[in-house]
């Protein structure tokens, strides 16, 4: 709007003061087209260099009521083109006083006039001071929204650099442990396995030396470093097992675990939908997966007396989303969030996730993980 505001400014002079030399007979058409012409000046002064001068804004009213009172014609649009330039310059008071004054001057300078002239004149300047406030409070309105956009960005920029950081926080924390425990392995290695190593290497060449001369001595040594390989065998098994976890400690947290448990222990029917393309879950991601889906089943058998549940799990390319629905009755009334469900709330927003929880029947509850993948 302010590249505009000029050229309409002025074409609010110039064409009520061409159309008025049509309208009217005027005894000298040079000395009007000077007062024009001074009224211009004016106006450019005010818009170069006055910008916020009142006394310069009171000059152009008084300026402009004078040229509508003393040539008439459609002169009165002169107030018009001053209203563009205080309207969004001055405090609101100010704005209302000058308002106020050019309505005064206006209808002081169409005496004489038709009625139809104070109506049309009236109704056309308050109609442009109600439409330029309206599109103002548009201006400031959009400007307000720009602000709080950016801020939400800001926020959503540390949003994501702090989820990230905690991201890299838990693989440090993991890293670091599997440090420790490789650390551990090997001190047990080189304490346990490696001393009795190096024992049974020594006492397998006192039996060599030895057995020529002392058959018995020999083969009683022999069998004891044969005992002694197979404690040692066994160490090293169980040492592998470490580095290693069975499928029993490699899915603890899965829903197979859970939908077995909850159905052998409650009897209850549980059926998977899969749809999209599985692939491997972050451990972090698998356990409030879990975690969700138990707190959900067991609220719907507790609660609504659920007899059967349905879990629905979508595999998206940067986010994962389960859907646990039940048969069991909603609940009546407004929900009110427990300990459970807050939990469940928590544990997805701590990564980013959103919980979403649809209590109209089937209940369900609707947990969105993002997944962090790299997509080549």
């Amino acid at each position: 709007m302010s590249p505009l505001l000029p050229v309409t400014r002025y074409a609010l002079i110039l064409i009520p003061a061409v159309a008025s030399i049509y309208l009217e007979n005027y005894a000298s058409d040079g000395t009007y087209a000077f007062f024009i012409l001074l009224f211009i000046w004016v106006a450019e002064l005010r818009r170069k260099i006055f910008k916020q001068s009142v006394w310069m804004l009171l000059v152009e009213i008084g300026f402009g009521g004078w040229l509508s009172s003393q040539y008439d014609g459609l002169l009165f649009m002169l107030f018009s083109s001053t209203l563009l330039t205080y309207l969004f310059t001055f405090h609101r008071s100010i704005r209302y006083s000058f308002f106020g004054l050019q309505l005064v001057l206006l209808n002081l300078s169409l005496h004489g006039q038709p009625s139809s002239y104070y109506v049309i004149a009236n109704l056309m300047l308050s109609a442009q001071a109600l439409l330029l406030l309206h599109m103002h409070r548009i201006e400031q309105n959009k400007v307000d929204i720009e602000l709080l956009y950016d801020q939400l960005r800001r926020q959503h920029y540390e949003l994501d650099e702090a989820r990230m950081q905690l991201l890299d926080y838990a693989k440090q924390v993991e890293n670091i442990a599997q440090l420790n425990e490789r650390n551990r392995i090997s001190r047990d290695i080189h304490d346990d396995l490696g001393h009795q190593l190096i024992r049974l290497k020594m006492m397998m060449e006192a039996a060599l030396r030895i057995l020529p001369a002392q058959m018995s001595k020999g083969m009683e040594m022999l069998t004891s470093v044969r005992d002694q390989l197979t404690e040692s065998m066994e160490l090293l098994r169980s040492t592998v097992r470490r580095l290693k976890p069975d499928d029993d400690s490699m899915q603890t947290f899965t829903l197979d675990r859970l939908i077995e448990g909850l159905t052998k222990e409650n009897g209850i029917s549980i059926d998977v939908d899969i749809q999209g393309m599985p692939y491997v879950l972050y451990p972090s991601l698998a356990f409030i997966l879990y975690r969700n889906a138990q707190e959900a089943i067991t609220n719907a058998i507790r609660h609504g007396g659920a007899t059967r549940v349905h879990i629905q799990l979508i595999y998206e390319t940067k986010q994962i989303t389960m859907h646990v629905a039940n048969n069991g009755q909603p609940p009546a009334g407004e929900t009110v969030k427990g300990l459970g469900m807050t939990g469940m709330e928590e544990r997805s927003k701590l990564i980013g996730g959103q919980l979403y929880v649809a209590c109209e029947a089937p209940f369900s509850v609707t947990t969105v993980l993002p997944t962090f993948r790299q997509t080549h």
